[in-house]
Formats: structure tokens, C-alpha cells, sequence
């Protein structure tokens, strides 16, 4: 953030924006890894002054001694201690760093995860680390080794948290890497890369609203204010979570929901009860069906962003409104899904003799109006049963899906 500065003559001089990079150590590390992280955060801050003149960079340190890490580690468990220590020393970026592996849902293994929306990385050193395959290189190499692929890694992953895609050019930092191996070779940002950076860094140097002191104690304005200003960068957070397909990634939910659905459109009671409604009383019970499954999940699966320091900022709203919208999509995504199925079931299966039958209360012709209503009523049932299965997903995969944005 640009702020005054007295100058020798007595005039007002600007100095550069101040951005804050924090390094975030979860556990102990052994002197080699410790010492090749210090090396690795002068190397990073050195090619971020090299590159970004224009802004004072700062990359504070700190070591949380109490958090025991065993066997592989959740990534968002570390996200939360890197966001955490980002808002109560309001840095602007977090990074964590580990030796415990990192627990990986797509891929088979994962050297670092970044999460967009929080504006935080983790990184492991258990798979870069060359002693975990060369027993043949002597310390010294071994410092070298490891600062050079954590400095590659570093910058990597900042990319993605300033939305940088991936390069092609096996020496960019943005090369999509497939091996550990491949660290060695990533040795600089392409100019569109360096571009992006800058425009990405001039927001993030801007006065933050809680900065400015405005709506202080006026959360609902402060929240209301701060989203509208920050709708590009929520609307990115929400693609990343792509939540088109939480149908598909979170398989409780879709087999609670498909569940429901067949032994509605199988049983004569559920046709009666569903065609004899009226549309209007169909639509509110599929909005509150929207609405109340996704304040369930968020509830219950502790997605949104609650930090000790009470203080509002522009992070924690573009966090939470954010995976608010996105949890809201995919329970949309999953009604649209149920409503189709439905509808396409009901017309293609069952012959309209049976259906009169079963929809005996109903007066006059079946139109194709009472097809709608039905599939919006067992949408609406499907949706509200399908809640309570992703309530069973582990949580720490629900929190995976909503936050990590790829498992480099």
C-alpha cells in the first residue's frame, strides 16, 4: 500500500506499495531443510525485487512449534494455520511449508497445493527433498538441491495465487510439472507471465477497505462493499472451485440424490402427491430446498472462513462469499441434474394410462405442465436427501474440493 513518507527538503514523498509474503513453518524442520528454506526465501524475495521493483517486498517468518504433523497431512489443515497467521499479522499472501507429505485426492502424490481464494499456498519438502532418493549427495549438495526446487516451487505456486496458467516452456515457472525433476529446470517467468504479475500486484497494493476505517462495526455494509468491489476476483475463486461438477466429485450426495429419485418416480403415491401441487407451492419448496441444503453443507462441513482476530477484511469476505456462491451452484447444478433426469424418465417410461392411474386425485387432462411440477417436487425431495449424503463425505475432501485450486 502506497503511504507517505517525509522526505529531506520536508516534502510528502510516496514510497513504494508494500506487499507481504509470509512464509509459514508447520512443525520442525531438520537443520538441512531449515537451512535450505532460508535460502529459498531470499532467492524468492530476490526475484520478486529483480522483477517488481515498484513494491517493497517483505517476506516475514514464522515457525508453529505446537502443530504435530503425522503421516500424510490434509493440505486445507495447513491452509487454515497459513490463514490464520495471513490475517492476524495481515500479510497478503501466505506461504506454508511442511515435511510431512501432503494428501492428494487426483493425482498420486502432491509437492504443493495453492488455494486462490485465501490468498495461501502449501508446500512439502518430503518428495523434493533429494535424500529422499539420492542417499549420494553430501550435505552441502543437498542444501542446494533442495533451496533450488523450493524456490521453483515457491514461485510456482505464487503464480497460481495471482492466477497465472501454465507454460509449456519446461524453464518457466509456470511449466505443469510432472516430477519432482522437473524443479530443477524452472528458472524464470515468461514477459506475459511478468505482466499478469504486475496488473495482479497494482490490486493487491491497493488500500484495503478495513484499512480505510469505513463500516467499521457495519459488518453487513462492510460485506456488501467489499464483495462489490472484489466481484472479478470472486467470480475467479468461484471457477476455480468449478462447482458444475460437485454432482460428479462428491459421489454421497449423487447417490443419496439418484436414490431418492427412482423411488419416487417408481411409487403412484409420489406422482399423485407431486402432480396434484400447485406450481407456486413447487418453486418455494425448490428454492428453500437450494437455499437450506446449502446453508446445511457449509454449516457442516465448516467451510466458511472463521479466524481468531475478529476483525473484517477484504480476504475473509471474498473467501466466504465465494465458497458460498460455489456450495449455491453445485446444489443448483445437482437440482438441474435431478429435474432433467426426472422429466426425461417420466415422459420416455411410462405410458400415459399408467400415469392417469397413478395420478388418480388429479381433474381433467395431464398436461405437460404436471411433468414439470413432478420433476421440480422430486428434484426438490432429491436435493434435501442428497444434502445428507455429502453431510457423510469426509470433510477434509469436501474442504479440498471447495479450496485447493490443483495438487501440484
Amino acid at each position: 500500500m502506497t503511504a507517505p513518507e517525509n522526505s529531506p527538503n520536508g516534502n510528502k514523498a510516496a514510497r513504494p506499495s508494500l506487499i507481504e509474503v509470509g512464509w509459514v513453518v508447520a512443525g520442525r524442520l531438520d537443520a538441512v531443510d531449515a537451512k535450505a528454506l532460508r535460502e529459498a526465501r531470499t532467492r524468492v524475495l530476490e526475484q520478486l525485487r529483480l522483477h517488481f521493483p515498484a513494491y517493497e517486498w517483505r517476506m516475514p517468518a514464522v515457525t508453529l512449534k505446537e502443530v504435530v504433523l503425522q503421516g500424510r497431512t490434509p493440505p486445507t489443515t495447513l491452509l487454515d494455520h497459513g490463514a490464520g497467521e495471513r490475517d492476524l499479522r495481515r500479510w497478503d499472501y501466505a506461504l506454508v511449508v511442511t515435511d510431512t507429505d501432503l494428501e492428494s485426492h487426483y493425482k498420486p502424490f502432491a509437492l504443493g497445493t495453492p488455494a486462490k481464494t485465501i490468498n495461501v499456498a502449501v508446500l512439502s519438502t518430503a518428495r523434493i527433498d533429494p535424500a529422499a532418493s539420492e542417499d549420494s549427495l553430501s550435505q552441502d549438495d543437498r542444501v542446494e538441491t533442495l533451496a533450488r526446487r523450493l524456490t521453483a516451487l515457491a514461485l510456482h505456486l505464487f503464480g497460481h495465487l495471482n492466477d497465472l496458467p501454465h507454460d509449456d516452456d519446461p524453464d518457466d515457472f509456470m511449466f505443469d510439472l510432472r516430477t519432482v525433476h522437473d524443479l530443477d529446470a524452472m528458472t524464470h517467468f515468461s514477459e506475459d507471465d511478468l505482466e499478469r504479475l504486475r496488473d495482479a500486484f497494482d490490486e493487491v497494493a491497493d488500500l484495503r477497505l478495513e484499512e480505510t476505517g469505513a463500516y467499521r462495526g457495519k459488518a453487513l455494509l462492510f460485506y456488501l462493499r467489499a464483495s462489490w468491489q472484489n466481484r472479478g476476483e470472486i467470480a475467479a475463486a468461484v471457477t476455480h472451485v468449478k462447482p458444475w461438477q460437485f454432482p460428479f466429485r462428491l459421489s454421497k450426495l449423487t447417490t443419496a440424490a439418484a436414490s431418492t429419485l427412482v423411488l419416487l418416480v417408481i411409487t403412484a403415491e409420489a406422482w399423485d402427491l407431486g402432480m396434484s401441487q400447485p406450481a407456486l407451492r413447487v418453486l418455494v419448496l425448490s428454492l428453500l430446498a437450494l437455499g437450506g441444503t446449502s446453508l446445511y453443507i457449509l454449516y457442516r462441513q465448516q467451510l466458511l472462513v472463521r479466524r481468531r482476530a475478529l476483525r473484517l477484511s477484504e480476504q475473509r469476505v471474498v473467501a466466504n462469499v465465494s465458497i458460498v456462491l460455489a456450495v449455491l451452484l453445485g446444489m443448483l447444478t445437482t437440482y438441474a441434474l435431478l429435474f432433467v433426469t426426472t422429466f426425461a424418465l417420466t415422459r420416455t417410461l411410462f405410458g400415459n394410462h399408467l400415469v392417469e392411474g397413478w395420478a388418480a386425485s388429479l381433474d381433467g387432462d395431464i398436461t405437460l405442465g404436471n411433468y414439470f411440477i413432478l420433476s421440480g417436487f422430486v428434484a426438490a425431495l432429491g436435493l434435501m436427501i442428497g444434502a445428507l449424503g455429502a453431510s457423510f463425505e469426509e470433510q477434509t475432501y469436501f474442504r479440498h474440493l471447495a479450496y485447493v485450486d490443483e495438487e501440484t
